[in-house]
């Protein structure tokens, strides 16, 4: 692996803003690293506020859609909700139906069987939910690729409005609105999931009632509630965490973290977390989510929704312990289907070109992508796994490091019956006699994308002291949650002694583990399916290691093992100058009164002076935190 060490800032510039903001320069640093390079920049996306949210009549094509919902309900239509079978699909279903039903509306919500009905809004789900009685059919994480099911719905008279957040077809459905943040003003930046779009119509149907005087008087908290269920979802779809969707699932990860919703009680008790008071997005992806999409991995997605929706007590506890059972049985099929690709790959002689395509007899369908996932991660190459089903060919594609997926897979759309997505997973539906064409066709469309690097590259943020990482980890609590498009920091801790390493005593020795002493601090590291590394540790070790802020067991420094080399394998471009003890020392905080406190902007210059050496991410953001007031781990991560 390739240690790829972020391009050093402007100290001069860095300093001024550790100073204004009363931080460690390499907090500043960091942060500008990460295109943060204003003091009011930095504020806004260390805290960013509710209010600070664009209205959501700014979305294109919002003001028509809130227009369809407001002609609804002076007929008192009933409202149609048709969703996905995905953990964004669901709690986008859920978020709308539920703030609609509170704000008076009469709702149905359907959503679809991955087997019987495929992806996305089909003509079968329009007809039955006009003979269920719908006056107006709204889509959520689906539809902008549905245009024969909208306009089946068109010809039985019934009014659409999707909202989506898959990447555009080269024609839109003819609905009343078409609500996606890709056809632009600004929202196209930060992409949000299905379930940050439902939110966002939602609260504007919520404005137009309350500009009419027909709101409930709580409906603002009832929004801010609903936030719990954007964060699963958001987290869940793996789109940015920047922007509206950072400030979304910040305040939705405090929701969770102290709800009283019957429903995610219950989700959140089954999933055995580490501290179920600071639910962070770690919990969300690994234990919560996975359990909401398992249920439509495998069959109906129903039971998953009953759940988010119940305010039963005793029903929402059975559904919840219902998907942990599948979960778990989700999991070995997964393995075992990964396991016959890997097999079948090897027997073919192996991944030959830039992309893998792999088909098979009756491969369970709910599996694929996540089969898909785990084989591009091995062969680092793009992964399209499709099931053979009579004279069709269904499946799932996930992507590599750099490679566009829906792009390339954009150049085959002819070939398919039926393709959406985006540029890290699609979905797509084939006949079986154009499946040789198909790939031949992805190949030829990845020739044209760069070619992927030799070797995996891993960014790093910074370098510290072993004794560094306690006091650090606390500083980069304020910059929670992580997750896509703004990743938990990588620091590098250099020749570190290693003792008693080997493979962790759980999950079937996959892990590595051992102990790391610099003399004078000593800490426990875990290095998650690294146990074939063994061989490679040595006496004295660079270590990288990602931020984690749990404790894996005792004298856990909070932050896990990514990758390791032998001393001086991978030197560091900045130099010598702030390394090991000598970034002990405050950076931008001065000495006043006997205490360290943030520099004034009268004394950077001072500081400026002896910003050669010293510039430290370590111990003095905590005195930084209590000279400001502030406590460490205040923001973001449910406020842990």
């Amino acid at each position: 692996m390739i240690w790829n060490y972020c391009k050093e800032s402007d100290k001069a510039a860095a300093l001024e803003i550790a100073a204004s903001i009363g931080k460690p320069l390499h907090y500043a640093q960091f942060l500008m690293g990460r295109g943060y390079r204003t003091r009011a920049e930095i504020k806004a996306f260390v805290a960013p506020e509710l209010a600070s949210l664009p209205l959501p009549e700014s979305m294109p094509n919002m003001a028509k859609a809130v227009g369809a919902f407001m002609r609804a309900r002076e007929r008192n239509d009933t409202v149609a909700i048709a969703g996905d079978f995905d953990a964004d699909g669901l709690t986008a279903t859920a978020v709308l139906s539920r703030i609609l039903r509170s704000l008076g509306y009469k709702v149905i919500t359907s959503i679809p069987n991955r087997f019987s009905d495929g992806y996305g809004l089909s003509v079968k789900t329009v007809e039955g939910l006009k003979r269920m009685g719908a006056g107006l059919l709204v889509t959520v994480d689906c539809g902008v690729s549905d245009a024969e099911a909208v306009d089946a719905a068109n010809a039985l008279g019934l009014p659409v409005v999707v909202t989506d957040h898959h990447h555009i077809p080269p024609v839109l459905p003819s609905a009343e609105a078409v609500v996606n943040p890709h056809l632009g003003g600004g929202w196209e930046r930060s992409p949000m999931a299905g379930v940050g779009v439902a939110f966002m119509l939602a609260w504007a149907v919520q404005r137009a009632l309350k500009f009419k005087g027909i709101c409930p008087a709580t409906s603002k908290t009832l929004l801010v509630e609903h936030l719990a269920l954007v964060a699963i979802g958001t987290i869940a779809d793996l789109v940015p965490l920047t922007g509206v969707n950072r400030t979304l699932v910040r305040h939705g990860l405090r929701c969770l973290s102290k709800t009283s919703w019957p429903s995610l009680a219950a989700l959140v008790s089954s999933s055995r977390l580490d501290d179920p008071n600071a639910v962070t997005v770690r919990d969300v992806g690994f234990s919560l989510a996975p359990k909401l999409n398992a249920a439509g991995r495998l069959g109906s997605a129903d039971p998953a929704l009953e759940l988010l929706v119940t305010e039963d007590p005793l029903r929402a506890k059975i559904l919840a312990e219902s998907l942990d059972s599948i979960n778990r049985y989700r999991y070995e099929g997964q393995k075992k289907l990964q396991a016959t690709v890997m097999a079948k790959l090897e027997a073919e002689g192996g991944a030959c070109g830039r992309t893998v395509v792999m088909a098979g007899e009756g491969w369970p369908r709910g599996l694929l992508g996540l089969a898909a996932s785990r084989v591009a991660e091995e062969v680092r190459k793009p992964t399209v796994l499709l099931s053979l089903e009579g004279d069709l060919a269904m499946g799932s594609g996930r992507s590599a490091p750099g490679f566009n997926l829906f792009s390339a897979l954009s150049r085959a759309r002819e070939l398919c019956l039926s393709m959406g997505g985006h540029s890290e997973a699609a979905g797509l539906k084939l006949k079986r006699e154009k499946l040789q064409a198909f790939k031949e066709a992805f190949e030829e469309a990845a020739a044209l994308q760069p070619e992927p690097p030799g070797e995996d590259e891993l960014k790093i943020d910074l370098e510290c002291a072993l004794d560094d990482l306690q006091p650090l980890r606390k500083l980069v609590r304020e910059l929670e949650p992580f997750g896509q498009g703004h990743p938990a920091p990588v620091a590098v801790v250099r020749n570190v002694s290693v003792t008693d390493a080997g493979p962790a005593r759980s999950n079937g020795d996959k892990h590595l583990a051992f102990r790391v002493t610099d003399g004078l601090q000593s800490y426990s590291v875990m290095g998650f399916n690294m146990a074939p590394r063994l061989s490679e540790v040595a006496p004295a070790m660079d270590l990288a290691l990602v931020y984690t802020g749990t404790n894996w067991g005792h004298r856990d420094p909070g932050w896990t093992l990514l990758d390791l080399k032998r001393p001086g394998e991978s030197p560091c471009p900045w130099g010598d100058s702030w390394r090991a003890g000598e970034n002990l020392r405050p950076a931008a905080l001065e000495l006043r009164d006997g205490a360290f406190a943030p520099v004034t902007p009268e004394g950077a210059a001072a500081v400026r002076e002896r910003a050669g050496v010293a510039e430290g991410f370590d111990g003095a953001g905590a005195a930084a935190d209590a000279a400001d007031g502030s406590r460490p781990g205040a923001v973001g991560g449910g406020g842990r």
